[in-house]
C-alpha cells in the first residue's frame, strides 16, 4: 500500500523498511496548504462580485444623480447604434456589390454567348452562300455539258441523215437516168430523119441534166415527204412541182428559139411548134420525176433507205 508521499514499503528477504517518523506530518500541511489556497480563491471571487456589485451600483447612482454621465451614455448608445447601421449598410453594400459583380458576370456571358450565336449564323450564312455559289457552278457545267451532249447528238444525228440524204439522192438519179435513157432514145429516134437530127453532145447534156435534177429531186423528196407516206397530195405535188419547173425551163428556152427564128418562118411564140414540144417536155418530165419518187419509195419500204428523222429516233 501508498502512503501520503511516502515510497512504497516493499518486501524483501530478510529485510524490512525503517518507519518514517515525518511522513504524516507532511502529509497534513500539504492538505491544510490546499485548504487555505481554496479559501483565498473563494474570498477573491466574492471580493470581485461584490466590487462589481458595487461599482455597477455606484454607475447606476452616477447615472441617476448625473445628467451629463447620462448624455455621455445616451451618446454611446446612439454611436453603438449608428455603427450597428452603418455594418449593415456596409454588408448591404457588400451584397449590392456582389449581386453586381454576378449580373455583369451573367450579362458577359449572355453578351459572349450571343456573339458566338451571332458568329454561328454569320458562319452558316457564309456557307449557305457558298453552297448556292456551288450549286449555281454545277448548274452551270451541267447546262455547258448538256448543251454539249446536245451538239454532240446533232452532229451524230446529221451524219447519218446526210448519208441517207445522199443514198436518197443517189436512187433517185439512178432511176431517172433508167427513164431517160428510153426518152431520150425516142426523142432522137423522132428527129432523125431531119436535117435537124439530135447530136451526141446534145443527147449527153440532156442525159446529164436528168441525172442532175433527179439527185436534187431525191434530196428534197426525203426531206419534205418524211413520214408523211400515205399522203399521195404531198408525194404528187412535190413530183408536179419538179416537173414543172423543169417544163418552164424548157419553154422559155424554146420560146426564145420560137422569137429568133420567127421573122424567117412566120411563126410566134404562141406556135405549134412551141407549145408541142413543150408540152412533150413537160409530160417527159413528170414521167422522170415520177419514176424517180417510186424509185425512192421503193428503197424506203426495202429499208435500203430511211425516212428523216428515222436515224435520230432509233439511235435515241
Amino acid at each position: 500500500m501508498k502512503l501520503c508521499g511516502s515510497p512504497t514499503l516493499q518486501a524483501k528477504k530478510f529485510t524490512a523498511p525503517l518507519p518514517n517518523p515525518l511522513g504524516a506530518r507532511g502529509c497534513l500541511h500539504r492538505s491544510n496548504r490546499r485548504i487555505v489556497r481554496a479559501a483565498e480563491k473563494e474570498a477573491e471571487l466574492a471580493a470581485v462580485e461584490s466590487v462589481d456589485n458595487g461599482l455597477a451600483q455606484i454607475a447606476k447612482q452616477i447615472l441617476s444623480t448625473d445628467p451629463e454621465a447620462r448624455e455621455s451614455l445616451r451618446r454611446y448608445e446612439e454611436a453603438v447604434i449608428r455603427l450597428e447601421k452603418a455594418k449593415a449598410a456596409s454588408e448591404e453594400l457588400d451584397r449590392m456589390f456582389a449581386e453586381a459583380t454576378r449580373g455583369a458576370v451573367a450579362t458577359d456571358l449572355q453578351t459572349e454567348k450571343e456573339q458566338r450565336q451571332k458568329a454561328n449564323e454569320r458562319m452558316a450564312d457564309a456557307e449557305v452562300e457558298a453552297a448556292e455559289r456551288l450549286l449555281r457552278a454545277a448548274e452551270l457545267e451541267y447546262e455547258a455539258a448538256r448543251r454539249a451532249q446536245q451538239q454532240w447528238a446533232e452532229a451524230a444525228t446529221d451524219g447519218p441523215e446526210r448519208v441517207e440524204s445522199v443514198k436518197a439522192a443517189v436512187v433517185a438519179a439512178a432511176a431517172g437516168l433508167l427513164a431517160e435513157l428510153p426518152l431520150l432514145m425516142l426523142t432522137s429516134g423522132g428527129e432523125a430523119d431531119g436535117a435537124a437530127a439530135v447530136g451526141p453532145l446534145s443527147s449527153a447534156l440532156s442525159l446529164l441534166a436528168a441525172v442532175g435534177a433527179c439527185f436534187l429531186f431525191g434530196v428534197t423528196y426525203r426531206y419534205a415527204v418524211r413520214n408523211d407516206s400515205s399522203n399521195r397530195q404531198l408525194r404528187l405535188g412535190v413530183v408536179a412541182a419538179f416537173g414543172l419547173v423543169r417544163a418552164s425551163g424548157a419553154a422559155d428556152v424554146l420560146q426564145a428559139a420560137a422569137a429568133a427564128g420567127a421573122e424567117g418562118s412566120g411563126g410566134g411564140p404562141l406556135s405549134l411548134g412551141v407549145i408541142g414540144p413543150a408540152a412533150i417536155y413537160a409530160l417527159e418530165s413528170l414521167l422522170l420525176f415520177g419514176f424517180a419518187s417510186v424509185a425512192v419509195e421503193a428503197a424506203f419500204n426495202q429499208g435500203f433507205l430511211k425516212r428523216f428523222g428515222e436515224e435520230a429516233s432509233s439511235s435515241s
